[in-house]
C-alpha cells in the first residue's frame, strides 16, 4: 500500500493484537530507574539468569511467533505485489555474508532480516544460520547505491551514555559492543547522500509502548529536513555535479 496512514492505523493495531503480545518484547523494557537499590539487585539478577541461559539455548522467541507478527502488518506475501521495488538483508551467522532478497517471499525474508540474535530463533537454510540483516549491515546503503540516484538513511542508533558506575564483565562487554556498532554504524551512514535522525530519546528497541511520542518525532524530523533534502536532490540532479560524481568513480 503507498496510504501512510494505513501503515499507522495497522501498526497500531498491532500493538494492542494477541501476535504483538506473544513477541514478549514488553518483559524487556529497561528498568525505569537504574540507579534504584530495588532495580541494582534485579539487574544482578537478570543479567546472571541471561548468562546462565546463553549457555544452554540458542533463541527465546520462536520463529513462527514473529512470523505470525509480521503477516499480520503486511499488506502482502510477495516482492511481486510491491508497488515500490524491496531490498532486504539478513546476515549468514557462520560466514559474515550478506543475504539480499528482492523477489519471491517476501514474509520469510523479513522474518530473516528481523530475527535478532539470541532472541529469535534464527533460520537455518543448509549450511547457513541466518539472523538480522543488522548484524552485518546495520544501515543497507551501498546495497542501494547501485539501483537508485540518490539514498536517504535514517539514524536511529542509540547514544553512548557514559554511565558505567556499576562496572561488571557483562557491562565491560555490552559497552564494547556497542561502541563497536556505533562506530561502524556512522562510517556506513556517510555513504548516504542524506542523513535523517530523528530524537529516539535512547530507548531500547523492545520499548513499543512510545510508538507514538517516536512516530511524532520522526514526522518532526522530517519535516525540519525537508527543506536542506530538496535542495540536496537538485544540487545532485544537476550535470555539474553528475560529472564531477562520474570522475571520482573513474579514478
Amino acid at each position: 500500500t503507498m496510504d501512510p496512514e494505513w501503515i499507522e492505523q495497522r501498526f497500531k493495531d498491532f500493538l494492542v493484537s494477541e501476535n504483538f503480545k506473544n513477541l514478549g518484547t514488553d518483559r524487556m523494557v529497561k528498568d525505569r530507574d537504574p540507579h534504584s537499590p530495588m532495580s541494582q539487585i534485579a539487574k544482578r539478577v537478570r543479567d546472571q539468569f541471561v548468562l546462565i541461559m546463553s549457555l544452554n539455548k540458542t533463541f527465546i522467541l520462536k520463529k513462527e511467533r514473529l512470523k505470525n507478527a509480521f503477516s499480520f502488518l503486511l499488506p502482502v506475501k510477495t516482492f511481486e505485489e510491491l508497488k515500490i521495488s524491496l531490498q532486504v538483508t539478513a546476515t549468514d551467522i557462520q560466514t559474515g555474508e550478506y543475504q539480499i532478497y528482492s523477489s519471491g517471499d517476501l514474509l520469510e525474508a523479513v522474518v530473516q532480516s528481523g530475527s535478532i540474535p539470541g532472541y529469535t530463533e534464527p533460520t537455518y537454510s543448509g549450511d547457513k544460520i541466518i539472523v538480522d540483516g543488522g548484524v552485518g549491515l546495520p544501515n543497507p546503503v551501498s546495497i542501494l547505491k547501485p539501483l537508485v540516484d540518490f539514498t536517504i538513511a535514517v539514524d536511529v542508533k542509540r547514544t553512548i551514555v557514559p554511565d558505567l558506575a556499576d562496572l561488571n564483565i557483562y557491562e565491560i562487554l555490552q559497552r564494547s559492543e556497542l561502541i563497536g556498532y556505533t562506530k561502524f554504524l556512522d562510517h556506513l551512514l556517510k555513504e548516504s547522500d542524506f542523513v535523517i535522525k530523528p530524537n529516539t530519546m535512547n530507548l531500547h528497541w523492545s520499548q513499543f509502548n512510545y510508538f507514538n511520542e517516536l512516530l511524532e518525532n520522526g514526522r518532526k524530523s522530517a519535516e525540519e529536513n525537508l527543506s536542506a533534502l530538496k535542495k540536496k536532490i537538485s544540487r545532485n540532479k544537476s550535470p555539474s555535479y553528475r560529472l564531477k560524481q562520474w570522475f571520482v568513480r573513474t579514478k
